[in-house]
């Protein structure tokens, strides 16, 4: 991965007092933002630090040590929301706004807010004009993990690290040590994690050899699937688990999202499709095999951490985009359960020899 394009200079200014970092409302996303949260921290150790940040995604913010507050945008929020939002950057007086988006309306609402220094990406010019410190949206960089940072790069901070990271608490812990009781897990067992889910049905690889590959990881490596997703998963997971001749621990739709991050960090390797649990595993240092059709892998991929593989077939179809798969997803179901097993299996390899 290439290193972040920046301003060739940063845009020095007093230190501000107040900042208010502007992010976007999905779980992945929001997981993808917080190595930039984490170099503005370390930019501005003093100032009080708020995220405003949509309400789904909020969750995976708790425990964050690198904020000070959360300022939740309501999913429906309607123009009148829109209306109080701005009257509180009014009264608020913030410093300093990071907008850590590419969503020109965020700019709009900074301006009317009277912050006085707003500082943001560029891809689209409706109120580009408005930033006091634009910076290039690079298209050929992670959309989030790397332009994000280039945004707090372009204040001067130091943005070499792409780690993302969560912060389960001791709860969530305790609940995660609960659910690997009841179902006989023990300490040192090889965990697969299996994702069939994807907010996008285009980015789901066929459930069935999801579950055709925890099979053959159960049988060449000894391990141990897992099957987890949201309550919205339970159909996927259903039709996962039917053809499968090991029995995997199903733990879908009963975890929250920092128990699900901390489940994660139990198992030796994750299998996914693209969607927010891929970047939870990154965030906690677990391994990731994803598996790509219609969206880019280095656009929104797991390559930032090092090992990470994205197996991909087809690169572009042209009738089809990221979330609308017009083929039948042809690209997916060229990708066989022997090709994801594989990969699996050499990661696997390569983590033991680390250890």
């Amino acid at each position: 991965m290439t290193a972040p394009s920046v301003n060739p200079e940063p845009t020095l200014s007093p230190s501000p007092r107040t900042i208010l970092a502007l992010t976007r409302e999905h779980i992945g996303d929001l997981v993808c933002t917080t190595p930039a949260l984490r170099s503005l921290r370390r930019l501005y150790p003093e100032a009080d630090i708020a995220v405003e940040v949509g309400e789904r995604a909020a969750c995976v913010l708790a425990n964050n040590p690198h904020i000070d507050e959360i300022i939740i945008r309501p999913d429906h929020q309607g123009l009148s929301g829109k209306a109080r939002f701005v009257g509180l950057l009014r009264r608020r007086k913030f410093d300093l706004g990071v907008i850590l988006d590419l969503s020109p309306d965020m700019i709009l609402y900074l301006w009317l807010g009277g912050v006085r220094r707003r500082v943001g990406l560029v891809g689209k010019k409706r109120f580009s004009h408005l930033l006091t410190d634009p910076v290039a949206f690079d298209p050929m960089q992670h959309e989030m993990i790397d332009n994000f940072r280039n945004v707090v790069c372009c204040l001067g901070g130091d943005v070499s690290d792409p780690r993302p990271e969560v912060f389960p608490s001791a709860d969530d812990i305790e609940r995660v040590d609960l659910l690997f009781a009841e179902h006989g897990i023990q300490p040192g067992e090889t965990l697969i994690a299996l994702n069939p889910g994807a907010s996008a049905p285009a980015n789901r690889w066929l459930p069935e050899r999801f579950g055709e590959v925890g099979d053959l990881l159960a049988q060449k490596a000894g391990a141990r699937p897992l099957l987890l997703g949201s309550r919205g998963d339970s159909a996927l997971a259903a039709e996962t688990v039917r053809g499968m001749t090991s029995t995997p621990v199903v733990l879908t739709g009963q975890l929250t999202v920092l128990q699900l991050a901390e489940t994660l960090r139990r198992c030796s390797l994750m299998i996914t499709n693209d969607t927010g649990p891929m970047h939870l595993a990154c965030a906690v240092g677990t391994p990731v095999v994803a598996v790509f059709g219609p969206a880019v892998p280095h656009e929104s991929g797991p390559g930032y951490i090092p090992g990470n593989i994205a197996l991909r077939k087809v690169d572009a179809c042209p009738n089809c985009t990221k979330y609308d798969c017009r083929e039948n997803r042809r690209c997916m179901r060229l990708i066989t359960a022997q090709e994801v097993a594989h990969a699996a299996l050499c990661r696997l390899e390569e983590r033991g020899s680390r250890a």
